[in-house]
């Protein structure tokens, strides 16, 4: 008997970046769920992701508090924090929290991308 697939929940407002974080992502042993927000996302929590792909700039509720809230849920999710615009210091005290496993600046390399939740699925 197979194990279950890793569930990833993708997070981000931008349809387009959407897409193409899910596609990517789609791959065997993975369950990819997508959300164009994050009360969404927030609001099945409860099915236990495994990593949690988020865009920090999100409308109303951010990317930190999305792993914030997605980590009391499930200590043992892993977080991948994405954006554009980098602001060093919400990096830094981003990754400083613990909250946040790793950030990937957009626009992101397919094959970093893939090291980077391989990674942090093996952890």
């Amino acid at each position: 008997m197979s194990p279950p697939p890793l569930r990833i929940f993708v997070v981000d407002d931008d349809e387009i970046i959407l897409k193409s974080l899910s596609r990517t992502l789609r791959r065997p042993g993975f369950e990819v769920l997508s959300f164009n927000s994050a009360e969404a996302a927030l609001a099945r929590l409860g099915e236990a992701p495994d990593l949690i792909v988020c865009d920090y700039h999100l409308p109303k509720v951010d990317g930190l508090s999305v792993a914030a809230q997605a980590k009391r849920a499930h200590p043992r999710a892993r977080t991948l924090l994405m954006s554009g615009a980098i602001e060093d210091d919400a990096v830094l005290a981003a990754l400083q929290s613990k909250v946040v496993d790793r950030f990937l600046v957009k626009p992101w390399r397919q094959d970093e991308l893939l090291a980077l939740v391989d990674a942090l699925l093996a952890e």
